[in-house]
């Protein structure tokens, strides 16, 4: 991907805020005629963003994104509603809809912009890290060589972990919507979803793992392009999974994610598996 290609174009009128046609960069790894997870989540990230913009001085806070259904990579339509008005912090809903079915929806949390004087103390502690000087890697599961995956910069921690962990850097190489720079949660909203790919422990040619939503919790601003996802992995055999990351970029940690799997085999497995 090139620093000017987009996941998403506008469809028709180039300030078009409702209408986008997805582009092969948003491929995800379960079926190439699909959408991965964190473009989309990104969208409606922006479309609400844009909203609250309207109505006064807000930060993002929290985002939970639930996918109805697979995603097609085609046009896009996005609505956005007032859920919740306030001052100090304000509610806004998203939802992302093909053919006019609804495939996505989000609910988003802003909270207003204040100079507040929390003591230093309070503050977590910064841990410094320069994720250009890890290893560059690439997510091998995507079964097409354009994809989310090729759309990403992907950076591994060193480690060592536990099974079922993972520490991950990412960076969107491109751009989430064409001609315009992404802002720092739209960084972070796609991002996050690779939750699910980084540092699981099934074997994915013998099991599916999808996850049915993401919600990010965010207590400072992303800085820089760099959101580094530090994740463990919980599987159960009645079916369900969950991922828990820790989201954060040099300086140090930034807010939390989390994602509910639905675990699946792809092909009958033994008592002893």
């Amino acid at each position: 991907m090139r620093p000017d290609d987009a996941l998403y174009l506008p469809d028709g009128d180039p300030d078009s805020a409702v209408r986008f046609i997805a582009t092969p960069w948003t491929r995800g790894p379960w079926d190439m005629r699909t959408q991965h997870g964190g473009p989309p989540t990104a969208l409606m990230v922006r479309a609400m963003e844009r909203r609250a913009a309207e109505l006064g001085d807000f930060q993002l806070s929290r985002v939970t994104a639930d996918f109805l259904r697979a995603i097609p990579i085609d046009r896009c339509h996005l609505d956005v509603a007032l859920t919740r008005p306030g001052r100090r912090a304000m509610g806004l809903e998203c939802t992302l809809a093909v053919d006019g079915r609804a495939c996505a929806r989000a609910s988003a949390l802003f909270i207003r912009r204040a100079a507040v004087p929390v003591p230093p103390e309070l503050l977590l502690a910064d841990e410094p890290v320069d994720p250009t000087r890890l290893r560059e890697h690439v997510f091998d599961f995507f079964p097409d060589p354009v994809g989310y995956h090729s759309a990403m910069e992907l950076r591994l921690g060193t480690g060592p972990f536990e099974p079922g962990s993972g520490d991950g850097w990412l960076r969107l190489r491109g751009r989430l919507v064409a001609g315009e720079a992404p802002s720092p949660a739209q960084r972070v909203a796609v991002a996050a979803d690779a939750i699910n790919g980084v540092g699981f422990a099934l074997d994915i040619a013998r099991w599916t793992f999808v996850n049915a939503d993401l919600t990010v919790y965010l207590h400072r601003e992303l800085e820089g392009e760099y959101v580094r996802l530090r994740t463990r992995h919980l599987s159960q055999p009645d079916g369900r999974g969950l991922v828990d990351a820790a989201l954060g970029d040099r300086r140090g940690p930034i807010g939390r994610a989390l994602e509910a799997q639905v675990l699946d085999p792809r092909q009958p497995v033994s008592k002893d598996s």
